[in-house]
């Protein structure tokens, strides 16, 4: 099994079958989250109109840490497929809280 480990200040909070087969309603979903991310994002309230997949992939990071901080795991689930399939190297998020905002790492095998 290939894990999908996400950190929050150097603790780890979840981890995410990165093998899971997904079904076409599921993927449909992920489709749909880029079709919204594809209008514009925000990161730490800077307006980004044509993300790119790395800040697509911080945006859906920060998601996930909220929904993890809320236990809403339907949001959990959803956020680590889109990271497993967006990115296939991606092994760790890792983020840390540092008062003045958080900073996300992604971390890709090599």
């Amino acid at each position: 099994m290939k894990l999908l480990t996400i950190f929050a200040n150097d603790n780890i909070v979840y981890e995410h079958d990165r093998d899971k087969v997904l079904d076409e309603r599921q993927i449909a979903f992920l489709d749909k989250m880029d079709g919204d991310m594809d209008r514009g994002i925000k990161i730490q309230g800077e307006l980004i109109t044509h993300p790119d997949t790395k800040q697509r992939a911080t945006f859906v990071a920060m998601n996930l840490l909220k929904a993890l901080k809320q236990e809403n795991n339907a949001i959990i689930a959803a956020s680590c497929t889109y990271l497993a399939q967006r990115l296939p190297a991606l092994i760790e998020v890792r983020a840390k809280d540092q008062g003045d905002g958080l900073t996300i790492e992604l971390v890709e095998e090599h």
